[in-house]
C-alpha cells in the first residue's frame, strides 16, 4: 500500500511517499519511495501490549483527516537486533496510518503523559520465546 507522509518523519524530512507491505503475519516493512532510501520494520503494538493506547492530538487528526468513522492502524517501529527478543520497539513515536485515504504520520508522544512508554523497549519484556 502506497502512503502519503503528512508530517515529516524525524530525520527523514525529504520523504513524502512510503510503501507499507507485510513481511509476515506479524511484521511489516515501511519503505521510502523518495528522499533517502530507507526501511523501517513495524509491528502492531497491541501484539506486545494489550494496554497500548494513546490520544492522537488534534494536529495529527487533522493532517490524517481522522474522525470516529475512519479506519486506521497503529504501528510501532522495531529496531532489529540479532534476535527478536533483543530487538527494541519505540512506543513513544507510533506510526498512524489512515486506511481510508492512504496517509500516515509519526505521532510523537510526550513521555510525561505516557510514563510507561519507552523509546527503546525490548521485545523480550513482552514476549518470551519458548
Amino acid at each position: 500500500m502506497k502512503l502519503s507522509v503528512k508530517c515529516p518523519i524525524l530525520g527523514f524530512e525529504d520523504t513524502k511517499n512510503m510503501e507499507l507491505e507485510p513481511i509476515d503475519e506479524i511484521f511489516f516493512r515501511l519503505h521510502s519511495l523518495d528522499g533517502q532510501d530507507f526501511d523501517f520494520v513495524l509491528i502492531d503494538p497491541t501484539l506486545l501490549r494489550t494496554d497500548y493506547e494513546f490520544e492522537v492530538a488534534t494536529y495529527y487528526q487533522e493532517l490524517l483527516n481522522l474522525n470516529e468513522n475512519t479506519k486506521y492502524q497503529v504501528y510501532v517501529i522495531v529496531a532489529l537486533n540479532k534476535t527478536v527478543e533483543d530487538s527494541c520497539v519505540n512506543f513513544l513515536a507510533p506510526i498512524v496510518v489512515n486506511l481510508d485515504n492512504n496517509s500516515m504520520v509519526q505521532v510523537i508522544l510526550d513521555s510525561v503523559n505516557y510514563p510507561d512508554f519507552f523509546q527503546a523497549d525490548k521485545i523480550s519484556n513482552y514476549f518470551h520465546h519458548k
